[in-house]
Formats: structure tokens, sequence, C-alpha cells
């Protein structure tokens, strides 16, 4: 048996412990009674079953701490800084160099001559660049460094103008205000066509 109050008139009204979950009534007052079922034992003992299950479930697992390592990325980044720095440097420190026909002490054109002495001299051919770099071979123009070495072979050949023998040497005259690439584009067109003597001199244009 158990007893349930009335809220609004304050009896206690004894029901027996079969009576399920439904609405009663007050018999003085008439006000609803609401009667709940008591949890049982059983109710219980299952409640404190899922406690425990969800205390198991929100357990965490133990982890292990891996032994401390030396990162290596730190160390791997200095070493590319440096392979990058000492590659800058040494780009910085080639020098180009123009490879030039040594001169031999039996020939005469090895002696010290006059620009007068180079340009009556019939064994060169003369190339001129002026302060706009034009290049002119024999007083004709050559606009490319195809042309300026077409015309170097076939004046080493003799090819060059009918009737006119192999020419073996050039001289490059070249005004102050040229650009060095052009000169030395014409000194490396020289190379190519094999000339053996190879000259180079500075003259202002009023020369031309």
């Amino acid at each position: 048996m158990r007893t349930v109050i009335c809220e609004s008139c304050g009896i206690g009204i004894t029901i027996a412990d079969v009576v399920s979950e439904r609405q009663m009534f007050c018999p003085k007052c008439g006000q609803p009674l609401s009667v709940m079922n008591e949890p049982t034992d059983g109710s219980q003992a299952g409640d404190q079953s899922d406690h425990k299950s969800s205390e198991t479930a929100m357990s965490f697992e133990r982890v292990e701490v891996p032994e401390d390592t030396m990162d290596m990325t730190p160390m791997v980044d200095v070493v590319f800084q440096l392979l990058i720095f000492f590659m800058m440097t040494a780009a910085f420190s080639l020098q180009k160099s123009l490879e030039l026909p040594p001169s031999s002490p039996q020939d005469p054109t090895a002696q010290s001559m006059t620009l007068d002495e180079l340009d009556n001299e019939s064994d060169f051919i003369i190339v001129r660049i002026d302060y706009e770099d034009n290049i002119t071979v024999d007083g004709e123009d050559a606009p490319s460094e195809q042309e300026l070495l077409r015309k170097l072979k076939g004046a080493k050949s003799g090819a060059l103008h009918e009737g006119e023998p192999p020419r073996t040497g050039l001289l490059v005259l070249a005004d102050p205000d040229c650009h060095h690439e052009t000169v030395v584009m014409v000194l490396d067109a020289g190379n190519a066509a094999g000339m053996e003597r190879v000259r180079l001199a500075t003259v202002e244009d009023t020369m031309f």
C-alpha cells in the first residue's frame, strides 16, 4: 500500500501498489490525482548498470607517448639555403673569355702596325661597327649574325667577291659608343669562320 497526498485539500489517500499509472480523483474535493509507479529494485539495478556501462564507455584509452626524436626539417632547410648561396656566389665569379688565335713571331703582322697599314693589308677583311651597332663587312651591310658569318666564311674561302684571293685575317673597327655585346658577337663569328689572325681597334665614327 502507498499514500498519495492531494495537492488541493491536503488529505492522504491510501491506494494499493498494484494500481498502475493512471489518473484518479480526490474523493473530498474532486481534484485529479496523478498516481506514479515507484521504481522497482530491478529498474534501479538496471539504471546502475547503465551508469556503469556509460562510465566504462567514457573511459579513455591510455596512449603511449613516443620518445623524443630530433626534427631534421630545420637542418635540411639550412643546407638548402647554404647550397643556394654558394651557387649564386659561384655564378657571379664566372668570367667569360674570348679565344683569339695567337700571333706567330715570324708573322710580319705580329709586329706593331698602324691602322692605315692594317686597312691596306690585302689579307685582312675589315668589319666595322658604328655607334648604332650597325655592322658592315668590306663596306657591305651585315644585318644579322648569320649574314655576318656567311660573309666571313666567303672571305676566308675567296668566294665573297669574284677574283679575290682568300683572306685569313679579321680586322674589327669598333666605335667607342657601340655595345660590347656586338663586338663579342663579331669576334665569335670570326672564330667560327676560322680566321687565323684577329685584330681589334677602337676608332671614332668619323673615320668610318
